[in-house]
C-alpha cells in the first residue's frame, strides 16, 4: 500500500536527519544525567563514609580521654611517693665537708 506523501526526498531526508539529530541529542542528555547521578551518589556515599569515619574517632578520643580522666582521679587518690632526699652538689663532696653515703641495696622484686 502506498501512502500519499507529498513531500519531497529533500523533505524526508531533512525530516530523517532532524530525527536523527534529536535522537543523538535525547541520547547524550540521557548519558550525561546518568553520569552527574553516578557522581552525586558517589558523594554521598563518600560523605557518609567520612562522617561514619569521623563518628568512630570521635568516640576513641572520648574513651581515650575518660580513661585519661579515670588514670587522673586514681593517681590523685593515691598517697605520694616519697621523692628522693635532697643531696648536697658537687662542691661540697669535693671540698671533703661531707662524709660519702654509702647506697644501699635495694630489694629485686620478684
Amino acid at each position: 500500500m502506498k501512502v500519499d506523501d507529498r513531500r519531497s526526498n529533500e523533505d524526508r531526508r531533512a525530516a530523517d536527519a532532524g530525527t536523527r539529530n534529536a535522537q543523538t541529542q535525547a541520547d547524550r542528555m540521557e548519558r550525561n544525567r546518568l553520569s552527574l547521578e553516578k557522581a552525586a551518589h558517589d558523594r554521598d556515599q563518600r560523605a557518609a563514609r567520612e562522617a561514619r569515619s569521623a563518628a568512630l574517632a570521635e568516640k576513641r578520643l572520648a574513651i581515650a580521654e575518660q580513661k585519661e580522666r579515670d588514670r587522673a582521679r586514681k593517681e590523685a587518690g593515691e598517697p605520694r611517693k616519697s621523692s628522693m632526699s635532697f643531696t648536697s652538689g658537687q662542691s661540697a663532696k669535693a671540698a671533703g665537708d661531707a662524709p660519702e653515703r654509702k647506697k644501699k641495696k635495694r630489694k629485686s622484686a620478684d
